[in-house]
C-alpha cells in the first residue's frame, strides 16, 4: 500500500519560526525538500517542539502550497507568534502558582498554561478566515484554545485569484522552557538584591497609608529573555487595590540577567515591610543591601586607583582649558563670524590709536633666498631679451 504523503511548505526550516535559535539549527534537524510523508512531518514537529519553548509551523494543503508564496507564509508565521504569546502570558499571570520547594531544589510552578495544538484554518479567496477547526490539542487550560483560535481568525492571508477556499494547518506550542540559571546561588543572590531594591522604591506605597505592623508582600513576575518584567501581579490580598497597584509598579522594576535562550522566566519576589507607629517604613534586608553597595563602590574605587597607578597619564576627562586653534585674521576668520577676543584680554589692542583705529599690520618680510643647489627649486634659465636693461 502506498503511504499517504502530506505536502509541507517546501522548506519547513524557513517556515518554522522558533524563538532564538530555530529547531533547524539544533541537533542536526533539517526539513526535507519536496513532498513529505505524514510520519516524517510529525517527527519534524516533535523535534521542533522539543528544541524550543514556543513556535509556529504552517502546513498548507497541496493546493494552498501552489497558491501562497513561501516568503509570505514565513512572515505570517512570524507575526502569529506575538499574539499567541500574549494569550500564554495573560493566562500564566492569572493561573500560575508557586509550589513548595523541595530541600535544595528549584522553585516549581503549578497550573502553567503550556501545551500544543493543531488548528485547520480555512481561507477564503479574499484572504479572510472562513472558520477554524481544532484537530489536536494538548492544552490543559481551557482558555488557551479559544484565545489561539481568535488570533488565527483575525489573521489576514494573501488573496488568491483561484476563487477557491484553501486550508492551512497551523501548529502552535508554548511552554516555560528550561530555566538554566533558576536554581543557582548567583541567581538567588541577584533576585534578593532586586526585590530589596524594589522594596525601597515601594516605601512610598505604604508610608502614611497603612497601620503600624509587619507586611509581607508576595507576587509573581514573568521576565523576558532581555531581563525585563513583561507582566506581574501582587498576591497579597489584604491591602487596598490602590496600594497593591502601587506595589506592583515598584516590583515591576525587578530584572534578571539576559538569557538569549529563554522565553519566559518566572520570579516570585517576597518583600517584608515593617511600619512603625510614627509612619517610618523599613524593608527587611535593607541594611544588608547598603553594605553590599558600599563594598561594590569601594572595589570600583580601588580598581580605578590601580589603573591610575599603572598609567598616570590616563585621564577620564578633557582638560579644563583647551588652547584655541590658531586662526589667521582675514577673509577666512570673518567667514566664521569674525574673531573673538581671548579671555582676559583687554578690549583695546596695544598699538591702537586714541581715535580707536588700529595701526596697519607690519609688512611681511621678503622670503629668504633659496639655495640653487637644493632640489625642487625652479630656476629661470631663459636668456635676456633686448630692452630688459633699459
Amino acid at each position: 500500500m502506498r503511504r499517504a504523503r502530506s505536502p509541507i511548505v517546501r522548506s519547513l526550516c524557513a517556515v518554522a519560526l522558533l524563538l532564538g535559535a530555530g529547531a533547524c539549527a539544533r541537533r542536526g534537524t533539517r526539513a526535507p525538500d519536496g513532498p513529505t510523508s505524514q510520519i516524517e512531518a510529525d517527527a519534524y514537529v516533535r523535534r521542533a517542539i522539543r528544541s524550543s519553548s514556543e513556535g509556529v509551523i504552517l502546513m498548507p494543503s497541496q493546493r494552498a502550497e501552489r497558491v501562497f508564496e513561501l516568503p509570505r507564509l514565513n512572515e505570517i508565521a512570524q507575526g502569529l507568534r506575538g499574539p499567541a504569546a500574549r494569550c500564554f502570558l495573560q493566562r500564566a499571570i492569572e493561573t500560575m502558582e508557586t509550589m513548595e520547594r523541595a530541600e535544595g531544589g528549584e522553585q516549581g510552578y503549578a497550573h502553567v498554561p503550556e501545551g500544543q495544538m493543531k488548528v485547520r484554518t480555512r481561507i477564503a479567496p479574499s484572504g479572510e478566515v472562513v472558520r477554524t477547526e481544532v484537530l489536536e490539542s494538548g492544552f490543559v487550560d481551557e482558555q488557551m484554545e479559544p484565545c489561539i483560535r481568535e488570533v488565527l481568525e483575525e489573521q489576514r492571508w494573501p488573496p488568491n485569484k483561484s476563487g477557491n477556499t484553501h486550508y492551512i494547518d497551523v501548529i502552535y506550542w508554548v511552554s516555560l522552557g528550561m530555566q538554566r540559571e533558576a536554581g543557582t546561588e548567583a541567581t538567588a543572590l541577584h533576585v534578593r538584591r532586586e526585590q530589596i531594591a524594589a522594596g525601597r522604591r515601594a516605601k512610598a506605597c505604604l508610608q502614611g497609608r497603612v497601620d503600624a505592623g509587619r507586611y509581607e508582600i508576595t507576587g509573581l513576575n514573568l521576565v523576558d529573555r532581555e531581563g525585563g518584567t513583561m507582566v506581574n501581579r501582587i498576591d497579597t490580598l489584604d491591602l487596598p487595590e490602590p496600594i497593591r497597584a502601587c506595589l506592583a509598579t515598584a516590583l515591576r522594576e525587578i530584572r534578571l540577567p539576559r538569557d538569549p535562550e529563554a522565553f519566559v522566566r518566572p520570579v516570585s519576589p517576597t518583600v517584608v515591610f515593617d511600619v512603625d507607629r510614627d509612619g517610618t517604613v523599613r524593608v527587611e534586608g535593607e541594611k544588608w543591601l547598603e553594605l553590599v553597595e558600599l563594598e561594590e563602590r569601594a572595589r570600583r574605587a580601588a580598581e580605578r586607583a590601580a589603573l591610575a597607578a599603572e598609567d598616570p597619564e590616563l585621564v577620564d576627562e578633557l582638560p579644563a582649558h583647551r588652547p584655541a586653534d590658531p586662526v589667521q585674521p582675514g577673509a577666512a576668520g570673518l567667514a566664521h563670524g569674525g574673531l573673538e577676543p581671548e579671555p582676559g584680554a583687554s578690549e583695546a589692542e596695544p598699538g591702537a590709536s586714541e581715535a580707536g583705529e588700529s595701526d596697519p599690520p607690519p609688512a611681511e618680510p621678503p622670503p629668504k633666498a633659496q639655495d640653487p643647489g637644493q632640489g625642487g627649486l625652479r630656476l629661470d634659465l631663459g636668456g635676456r631679451r633686448r630692452g630688459d636693461d633699459a
